[in-house]
């Protein structure tokens, strides 16, 4: 078995477990009926998630015939647990016998959850100017070349401190473009 495939099956574990665990929290929200008072926030970032959790496994299909060593591996062991620990925080995981109102949730939330985002997107932005600094390439050209990934680091630590739900909906309008282009991206 080579590097890549012992690399791909870790990494599918873990994206599997990421995107059961909102599966699981949207079923218990869903099961619960009448003791959920919906909310558009909390659905909608958990969509994002679940969207960004595929689209980062789909990238993760690099076959590659150099071997890999466990130093190169963990650095995307990182990232793995940063997804998973996103997706966990993406829905509740019960519903009290009280009821549960999403928007409470969400705003409660929500800090949390755009600091796993912008960590989850920071994380890898690092570890690729690092990387490609390690092989030579001017890091300033490294750097220009993820400039919309920088200011969407930027607006999601700008959610953590922002609590206006409007400027969550705009936010969230602009996240989910990038899913959009993704819908093209084919393996290989």
């Amino acid at each position: 078995m080579s590097a890549f495939e012992y690399t791909s099956v870790m990494s599918s574990i873990i994206v599997g477990l990421a995107l059961v665990d909102i599966l699981i929290s949207l079923n218990r929200l869903i099961r619960a009926g009448g003791g959920v008072r919906w909310h558009w926030a909390a659905p909608a970032t958990a969509l994002l998630i679940f969207l960004t959790v595929i689209q980062i496994w789909w990238s993760i299909y690099r076959p590659q015939a150099a071997p890999m060593t466990i130093g190169q591996f963990l650095p995307f062991v990182v990232e793995l647990v940063l997804l998973f620990l996103l997706a966990a925080a993406a829905l509740p995981d019960d519903v009290p016998p009280g009821g549960l109102d999403l928007k409470l949730y969400y705003q409660n939330n929500s800090p949390y959850l755009w600091s796993l985002f912008a960590a989850a997107l920071g994380w890898m932005l690092f570890v690729e100017i690092l990387g490609s600094a390690l092989m030579g390439q001017p890091v300033l050209a490294v750097i220009e070349g993820h400039l919309v990934d920088l200011l969407v680091v930027g607006l999601f630590v700008a959610l953590v401190f922002v609590r206006r739900l409007w400027v969550h909906a705009i936010a969230l309008a602009f996240f989910y473009v990038g899913p959009l282009g993704w819908l093209s991206r084919s393996l290989g």
